[in-house]
């Protein structure tokens, strides 16, 4: 299968990932940057302006990443868990395990970013000055790195959602109104009108100045701002709407079980088939031993399927993910989205499976509470 994303490695047990769009911005910039480069300095060689491109986009990736660092230490550091960093083609994001429940908390963690990206502008501009009469490229890459931090922490700072500046105006009208709702109400709208405002200057660029890969770059920004702030708000309306609903209100309580001993044959023949199922519980409901699912079958051939157990093919009990009776409907979305899982097990402390969620029902669970509750 396909991978959105390629993990680089963990800081402080934070994941670090890059989406595969951050390709196509790596290479815009190294392209953009080439050719800058080549005709700002005619003089440099082909090798001086490739080399001194990658070292700048690499440096920018870099500071990204240090940006995101900066607002996941201060989640961490305030009792909010991070649990990825993922850099796409429009920046980065952390990905929080949970969301602040106090206004200070939410200031603090979005201001972080945007400080240490005013930082590295400040050092890098103080490298810049110190390197100018050593060699010209060292100090050039410097001075661009300082302009470009400058810049995206100006930029993140407009106060609309999903950027760091609509979370800090979140966070202050949440402190002087002390309604978290009309706090998230405010950013989204925040985040409309910047977006709104950019279409416009895409536009602008694209009809009256003729830039046609500058207008259409600006409103592809505003577009994904457009539906990362609506996303906030839906996101938030969900989780105020779900914050009652456990995975003991949401699970099947009679899952189909198969037996390890069955071979592949008799689990297509008589589970299956007749029930139209694609995945099963291996074992009974008080001693889960695993997960089997139709694209695990799909690895044997179909000739050996009368002589191959369950329990050869299964994904065993202890590499399954699971969540408790008492678990939130937001933390059960969230694994499963994470996971790619399709279906999850509902295990008690003891072990024993009460049921378990499937997606599909999952999402129409979640789509009719909502409804309901409106």
């Amino acid at each position: 299968m396909f991978k959105r994303v390629l993990v680089l490695g963990h800081i402080s047990g934070i994941r670090i990932q890059i989406h595969v769009s951050w390709v196509f911005i790596l290479l815009l910039l190294l392209t953009a940057m080439s050719t800058g480069f080549h005709y700002q300095f005619p003089e440099w060689t082909l090798p001086m302006v490739v080399g001194t491109a990658a070292v700048t986009a690499l440096l920018f990736f870099v500071s990204i990443l240090a940006h995101e660092l900066g607002h996941s230490v201060v989640a961490i550091r305030r009792g909010v868990p991070v649990e990825s960093i993922t850099l796409f083609i429009f920046g980065g994001l952390a990905q929080m395990g949970g969301d602040t429940e106090r206004a200070d908390d939410e200031f603090w963690i979005a201001i972080a970013g945007p400080a240490v990206s005013v930082g590295l502008a400040l050092i890098f501009g103080g490298l810049a000055l110190v390197t100018a009469g050593w060699y010209e490229p060292v100090s050039v890459v410097m001075g661009w790195l300082a302009f470009i931090n400058l810049v995206v922490a100006i930029f993140n700072l407009i106060p609309g959602f999903p950027l760091d500046g609509g979370r800090v105006f979140r966070a202050l009208v949440w402190k002087f109104t002390g309604d978290p709702r009309r706090a998230v109400d405010a950013a989204v709208r925040g985040g409309r009108m910047v977006a709104y405002l950019l279409f416009g200057f895409g536009f602008w660029n694209l009809l009256v100045i003729g830039n046609l890969i500058g207008g259409v770059w600006i409103m592809l920004i505003a577009w994904f701002l457009l539906t990362m702030a609506e996303g906030q708000g839906r996101m938030y309306e969900m989780r105020e709407r779900l914050v009652d609903v456990q995975a003991r209100d949401l699970a099947d309580p009679e899952p189909p079980f198969v037996s390890p001993d069955a071979s592949i044959q008799e689990w297509i023949d008589q589970g299956v088939l007749p029930g139209g199922c694609r995945s099963f519980l291996v074992g009974e409901p008080e001693r889960v031993q695993g997960l089997v699912t139709l694209s695990d079958s799909r690895k044997v051939p179909r000739e050996q399927w009368v002589t191959t157990r369950i329990a050869d093919i299964m994904t065993p009990a202890d590499s399954l993910s699971h969540v408790g009776p008492d678990t939130q409907a937001e933390d059960i979305l969230r694994l499963m989205s994470e996971h790619n899982l399709n279906q999850i097990p509902v295990l008690e402390e003891s072990g024993r499976a009460i049921g378990w969620i499937d997606r599909q029902k999952l999402l129409r669970t979640i789509e009719i509470h909502m409804e309901v509750k409106r």
